[in-house]
């Protein structure tokens, strides 16, 4: 099949899970374009040219975007008695009505010869969705479009707002809706969306990249916990920092990562300096080294101010599949990855008690963490195993076209995570 991508900009560093998932269709032998609002030619592509990129506002020759688009424009309004012109016209402005600039833009950077033709189109996050959506209106990209919803476009306030009349008409325009939870299909369906066009389709882990080392292990001298994130509100890395200085023994939390609330995050840790280590931003394959000799995993997970939540962690499965006992909150799609006490803890947002109290329970040997262990990585393995997700998506993707594959096809609306 001919797939594409649609995304809002590329490559994004923090977006490796949508790479990952862009590398699982190539690999199953399908030919991929990743069609992008912007090409940061500045980052290494991290798919080393295996898909093809297309820009949608391309380079521009030497003359200002405002400038280029005027000429554009001008020439889109001069020849709007011919059919395709009054289309591109009308889906732009249709947009605009509605209070949004990009699809405008867009349309008047795509070439006359338009992005082609795809037996699927999948967009990741609800904004990149609407302008494929946009772009298919206007004439200028032609396939079936699949969405996939994340968290920050179904949560932060302001880009709810902006963009939920747009998500509407995407609910009645394209085919099919793929939530990466279940609490997110909920939340399309109270806006309007058709159960019937819904399908939770999940981000996952390569569970054959993480060998489980001994379930029966114990640690090797005080608890050794570990966080990794962006230094940003919901993360609530306050509150692990909080709960560290406030738990008795001496276990030790390492955090991984950077942010804009770095400083804030580094005068909290100076009540307890000595609990708390920050070893910044490092490589991957240096972060799952981390992991591995870690006893605990802790992210405290919490909705921000605006509103912004998460989906569900891929830092959190890839802790289970390497048996790293887990702590995080009741937030999001989290629970839907965590059975409170059977395969991790789960605490309330916000509790940074809740989390001292779970690190003194571990520490006192009253859990069965071989148990835990054991339930993490199987919960994994049945549910967020990529090389599952990539044949259902495979089977989606399909049906989107309507091909028939060599295995039994799987209705959209059947090939739910």
């Amino acid at each position: 099949m001919k797939i594409a991508f649609f995304l809002s900009n590329y490559p994004v560093l923090s977006e490796t899970f949508v790479v990952r998932q862009i590398r699982g269709m190539i690999d199953l032998g399908h030919q991929v374009t990743i069609i992008t609002g912007q090409h940061d030619l500045s980052v290494d592509d991290p798919l080393s040219g295996a898909a093809h990129i297309v820009s949608v506002r391309a380079n521009t020759g030497g003359s200002s975007p405002i400038a280029h688009l005027l000429k554009k424009s001008a020439r889109l309004l001069l020849g709007a008695q011919s059919g395709k012109s009054r289309r591109r016209i009308r889906a732009g402005l249709t947009g605009l009505r509605d209070g949004i600039v990009a699809p405008i833009v867009d349309i008047l950077s795509v070439g006359e010869q338009g992005l082609g033709h795809f037996d699927a189109i999948i967009a990741h996050f609800g904004p990149a969705g609407v302008r494929a959506m946009y772009l298919r209106d206007a004439g200028l990209i032609s396939g079936p479009i699949a969405t996939v919803f994340h968290g920050l476009d179904v949560t932060e306030h302001s880009l709810v707002k902006k963009f939920l009349p747009h998500y509407r008409r995407l609910f009645t325009q394209t085919e099919a809706l793929l939530p990466i939870s279940e609490l997110w299909k909920k939340k399309l369906i109270g806006w309007g969306a058709d159960p019937a066009m819904i399908t939770v389709h999940r981000m996952g882990v390569d569970v054959s990249d993480f060998p489980m080392p001994q379930p029966r292990r114990g640690a090797a001298g005080p608890l050794r916990l570990l966080t990794t994130a962006r230094f940003v509100q919901k993360k609530g890395l306050i509150y692990a920092i909080n709960a560290m200085c406030a738990a008795p023994g001496d276990s030790h939390l390492s955090i991984i990562g950077y942010g804009p609330l770095e400083k804030e995050l580094r005068e909290a840790a100076a009540a307890c300096p000595a609990r708390v280590t920050f070893l910044g931003k490092i490589p991957h394959r240096e972060v799952l080294a981390e992991l591995k000799r870690s006893d605990v995993f802790l992210l405290p997970s919490v909705v921000a101010d605006n509103g912004d939540m998460e989906g569900i962690p891929v830092s959190l499965m890839e802790a289970m599949a390497l048996g790293v006992i887990t702590v995080s909150t009741w937030h999001s799609g989290i629970p839907e990855l965590i059975d409170d006490g059977v395969e991790g803890f789960l605490v309330e947002e916000r509790n940074a008690g809740q989390i001292a109290d779970i690190i003194t329970t571990i520490e006192s040997g009253e859990v069965d963490l071989a148990s835990m262990r054991v339930a993490a990585r199987a919960k994994i393995e049945r549910e967020f195993d990529n090389r599952e997700l990539d044949t259902r998506l495979e089977q989606i993707a399909f049906t989107l076209a309507g091909i028939v594959p060599a295995t039994e096809p799987v209705r959209v609306a059947e090939a739910v995570s």
